[in-house]
């Protein structure tokens, strides 16, 4: 896409410069600007060009217009020449043969210098591109607006098409959701047996060139293999980044040929107004983090004089109160470290996880985060699945805060948004128990610790617990006086029933336990150690 010559000339700057030749060729488009002023100067040419002129070369090359009209004329856009320079007069032959081409011949004044003309054009192309570009959508902006954002990305992929006559795509990464101008996109794709992934990094043989560096405009062409006399397909791709993250990808379709000068002009402009999309929709969704992140303390605060406020707020973020969601707690072991001033990084994490389709992240404090999942939005919303989904979240966190250690509490109990508080202290309980009990796991299942959520040990009672016995933990054979522990208490500390369980000699029993005296000392006559004991064998196993 360029500019017309009409279109160009109907400029305020161009007032002044007069078509005298070719008017009938007006409508002919420009792709870029070039200077004759050597009788081989139009080898170079690529076609569509206006070409600028001093007139010199017409004015010392005899029977040079003759040449030019056998050899260039039909490729270019138009011809302009600096009024009383080297022709005081257009010869009438050049008239009439730029008239029989349709090839608008226009002079210029003396006076304007090059470099302003040339200035003129390219602004004007750029004003040109720039209008076609925008896109007025009638919705109300806000960061769920799907509708507004698909609706402009298809009205610029179309516009790319409609006034570049080349197909072009869009792949949103975090959405995994393609948009194209047309269905030509696709066929040419189908043609070359290209996947979408391709476009950005190609599993065919190609070679590739970058266009713009500071924006990574790359061009990709496949091989053809020996049918070397066969066209190559080529594309331009553009990644859009939001923080150095990439959140789409942007190609223009060459097929059988390359962008022209001023077709790379107007896939940057709508390449800027991509980028300025997803900035948009960036800022937004940091905002409404902070928006839903009040739902949740209000939610957690909430009592019947103020239950009106939790489902406004809740209706504005497209929860419902009828619709029981899961909670997921999570934290981390500073408590120095406010997890607060990174907000932004940790979100975008979030984002980059397939969890994001499925939820929204929340931070309680300093130290605690949460993450609400919504199970009608799942395929499989299994405790598994969820698993899967908690462990993409913790590698990333954990490769980005290399000096923090986070803990996720997993549960499967939903929940309505007036009930979050339960399922709150019911993590809290998880990760408090959790990181005594199995201090190597970083995801802790509620259903494993069982029944030790329901009491109230003192954390330091049960710290104290879980250091004596450890050592208990450390080998096969420490392992089985664990055992031999646990289902001695099972059986009220009988040998006899104990030996009878395990299958051995009531002496080996009795052995086992001095052994184990000898490494714990245990209280036998405090009742409350036996249970406490007993409890946290259930899981030392």
């Amino acid at each position: 896409m360029g500019i017309s010559v009409g279109e160009l000339l109907s400029q305020e700057f161009f007032r002044d410069f007069q078509v005298i030749a070719g008017r009938r060729g007006l409508n002919r488009e420009i792709q870029g600007v070039t200077f004759l002023e050597a009788p081989d100067g139009p080898h170079w040419a690529v076609g569509k060009e206006l070409t600028f002129s001093s007139g010199y070369v017409f004015a010392k090359e005899e029977d040079y217009v003759q040449n030019y009209n056998q050899n260039f004329m039909t490729n270019q856009a138009a011809m302009v020449i600096k009024r009383g320079r080297y022709l005081s007069e257009i010869p009438e032959e050049m008239i009439r043969i730029f008239e029989e081409n349709q090839v608008p011949l226009i002079t210029m004044p003396y006076s304007i210098p090059w470099m302003e003309a040339i200035n003129q054009v390219n602004v004007a192309v750029m004003n040109h591109a720039i209008q076609r570009f925008c896109v007025n959508i009638n919705f109300r902006f806000n960061e769920n607006s799907r509708t507004y954002k698909e609706q402009k990305i298809q009205r610029i992929l179309q516009t790319v098409e409609n006034e570049m006559e080349f197909p072009s795509f869009l792949y949103d990464v975090f959405e995994e959701k393609s948009y194209y101008s047309s269905a030509n996109f696709k066929k040419v794709s189908q043609q070359y047996d290209l996947k979408e992934s391709d476009y950005w990094s190609p599993t065919l043989p190609y070679t590739s060139h970058t266009l713009c560096d500071c924006i990574h405009m790359t061009r990709f062409r496949l091989h053809k293999g020996e049918a070397v006399d066969e066209p190559r397909i080529s594309w331009v791709m553009i990644p859009i980044l939001v923080g150095g993250v990439p959140q789409a990808y942007f190609c223009v379709m060459e097929s059988l040929k390359f962008l022209d000068f001023y077709d790379e002009y107007s896939m940057r402009i709508a390449f800027l107004m991509l980028q300025a999309l997803y900035e948009q929709l960036a800022v937004a969704r940091d905002a409404s983090n902070i928006g839903f992140e009040n739902l949740i303390h209000l939610a957690l605060e909430s009592d019947k004089e103020n239950d009106h406020k939790l489902v406004d707020q809740a209706n504005h973020f497209g929860l419902s109160m009828e619709r029981p969601y899961l909670y997921l707690l999570f934290r981390h072991d500073h408590s120095s470290y406010d997890i607060r001033s990174k907000r932004s990084e940790m979100v975008e994490l979030f984002r980059q996880c397939s969890m994001d389709r499925y939820g929204r992240l929340a931070f309680l404090s300093r130290e605690e985060g949460l993450i609400l999942l919504d199970p009608k939005t799942m395929k499989d919303s299994s405790k598994e699945s969820v698993r899967s989904l908690l462990q993409e979240y913790l590698e990333k966190l954990q490769k980005k805060f290399q000096g923090l250690q986070w803990l996720f509490a997993l549960h499967s109990e939903q929940a309505l948004l007036s009930d979050i508080r339960g399922s709150v202290e019911k993590s809290r309980k998880v990760l408090k128990i959790g990181s005594v009990v199995s201090p190597e796991k970083y995801i802790l299942d509620y259903d494993e610790l069982g029944i030790l959520t329901w009491v109230n040990i003192p954390e330091q009672d049960m710290k104290q617990l879980t250091e004596r016995f450890r050592r208990l933990t450390e080998s096969e054979k420490s392992r089985e006086l664990l055992y031999t522990l646990k289902v001695y208490l099972e059986n009220n500390m009988n040998y006899s029933l104990t030996a009878e369980k395990l299958f051995v000699n009531v002496n080996t029993i009795r052995r086992r336990m001095e052994k184990i005296n000898e490494l714990v000392s245990i209280d036998w006559d405090n009742y409350f150690e036996r249970t406490k004991i007993g409890l946290m064998l259930q899981f030392l196993q």
